[in-house]
């Protein structure tokens, strides 16, 4: 007496009696929810990269910015001293400097 009915296992659709395709079931339901690289993961993963690749091209144009301003800062003697005048508050000897702050309410 065979352990499957013979009726019974003609009513299995044919795909699902193919051990192959069983497998492949089992292993994509194994990687899509118990690996420990699910998909879900690494699509997670991949709008972090873009995330990340926005953000090195926003850095990358600031540096740009900087660097321009920088050569021109410091491409002759009289930007460099505006410059030191305006934000180090550098002065010549015979100047006096007066710096006004204004009080919080």
């Amino acid at each position: 007496m065979p352990i499957i009915d013979p009726k019974l296992k003609e009513k299995i659709p044919a795909p699902l009696r193919n051990k192959f395709i069983l497998l492949f079931l089992g292993y994509f339901i194994y990687v899509l929810f118990f690996s420990e690289n699910t998909l879900i993961s690494q699509a997670k993963l991949a709008m972090q990269v873009h995330e990340l690749t926005k953000q090195e091209n926003y850095y990358a144009t600031e540096i740009a910015k900087v660097k321009q301003v920088e050569k021109e800062t410091f491409s002759s003697i009289e930007n460099m001293e505006k410059y030191a005048r305006e934000n180090y508050w550098m002065k010549k000897d015979s100047e006096d400097l007066y710096i006004f702050v204004e009080a919080d309410k």
